[in-house]
């Protein structure tokens, strides 16, 4: 009854704002959608821009951002929140969620423009819903390879056009900022794949674990918030079996950048971070080739292969699940100093995202330019 009249108050607050705090609306699922719609926002916010942060997590850091142009407001996950979007009324509402219109959570009857912000710089055709970009209005592109899917799906199933703006990548742009250049003595191997009855972590992670420690590494596992959530008797019985081993630690937190920066190699399966991490940080990657996450069946009609898929062998090695002996020695031959790695990196960041270091410039702009059409 508590959490239904806190909701209940944060619906009637956002209906009682001023005009001016509802033509840019930020939207937010959960605390982990925050680091991916923060450099937009506080970019808004540094222009004088006013703005509104609704959120359905209570533990979302933007309920406790200050500003006397921004107000934030928790919605929650219930009755509430559907109401919300069912009776919206802004000029603008920004979100980084998926399938907008496809379920519960619809557009609202009122005009809103609204606008998708990618946190992956992974592709949209085969990992998510054939559907799920289909409902926006603007779609602010991290990279090319998303902008040409987007478009060889609107020409292929005769789908409404977005407007696709050429925006970037925040995420990738702050790792490159805070880089780690230490050189640890022990090198340290971090573990993060993604979710799902499939992954590396719910099938054979115990498995890997062990392949790590017995081989002499540090081993931080950063398993993925959805595996938190839906599985966590997996992660318990890694953790009861290595809790008081000074080589393992485990990090629950996705946003956490410290395990990023503290270790040398990923390994990971189909997880988008491989993608950050790579390109970001310059460090290379194993990928246990797990199946890939498929939501998508008709994937291959856009005749493109998804960057999850083609960046692989060119920011490290893949191995079989079968052949976990390999691993070792696999992080060994990764791990020696190759001076062409970094570039290779570099080319490839400038390949696969736009406006590298300027996107915090780029997307206040744009979102300037879609107000005056409104």
């Amino acid at each position: 009854m508590k959490t239904f009249f806190k909701e209940f108050q944060g619906y009637q607050a956002y209906k009682k704002l001023p005009k001016s705090f509802k033509e840019i609306v930020f939207y937010s699922e959960s605390f982990q959608d925050w680091h991916h719609l923060k450099p937009l926002l506080c970019g808004l916010l540094n222009q004088k821009m006013t703005v509104t942060y609704v959120t359905s997590d209570e533990e979302d850091p933007g309920l406790l951002k200050q500003s006397p142009n921004y107000r934030s407001i928790y919605i929650g996950k219930g009755f509430f929140r559907i109401l919300f979007f069912q009776y919206l009324k802004a000029k603008l509402f920004i979100l980084t969620m998926m399938d907008l219109d496809n379920f519960e959570l619809k557009r609202s009857i009122h005009p809103v423009h609204y606008v998708y912000l990618f946190h992956t710089l992974g592709s949209t055709h085969m990992v998510d819903r054939e559907e799920s970009y289909d409902h926006y209005d603007t779609i602010f592109c991290a990279g090319p390879h998303q902008k040409n899917e987007i478009e060889k799906r609107e020409a292929i199933k005769e789908v409404r056009k977005k407007n696709l703006i050429q925006y970037g990548y925040p995420r990738l742009e702050k790792l490159v900022q805070i880089k780690s250049k230490a050189d640890e003595k022990d090198k340290v191997v971090l573990l993060a794949p993604t979710w799902g009855n499939e992954s590396l972590i719910n099938t054979i992670g115990e498995d890997v674990c062990t392949k790590i420690i017995e081989s002499g590494f540090k081993l931080i596992l950063r398993p993925h918030h959805e595996t938190l959530k839906r599985t966590p008797e997996v992660i318990s019985q890694i953790e009861n079996r290595y809790k008081n081993n000074q080589s393992f630690t485990l990090v629950t937190e996705m946003s956490d950048t410290d395990s990023l920066l503290s270790s040398d190699i990923l390994i990971c399966d189909w997880s988008g971070t491989a993608i950050e991490y790579a390109l970001g940080l310059e460090k290379p990657v194993i990928f246990i080739d797990t199946p890939p996450r498929v939501r998508n069946p008709n994937w291959k009609e856009l005749k493109s292969e998804p960057l999850e898929i083609s960046i692989r062998e060119k920011v490290g090695q893949i191995i079989s699940p079968t052949n976990l002996n390999d691993l070792s020695s696999a992080i060994t031959q990764l791990l020696r100093n190759d001076q062409t790695f970094p570039d290779q990196m570099k080319s490839l960041r400038k390949e696969f995202v736009y406006n590298l270091g300027l996107s915090e410039i780029v997307g206040p702009e744009e979102i300037k330019k879609l107000l005056k059409t409104l």
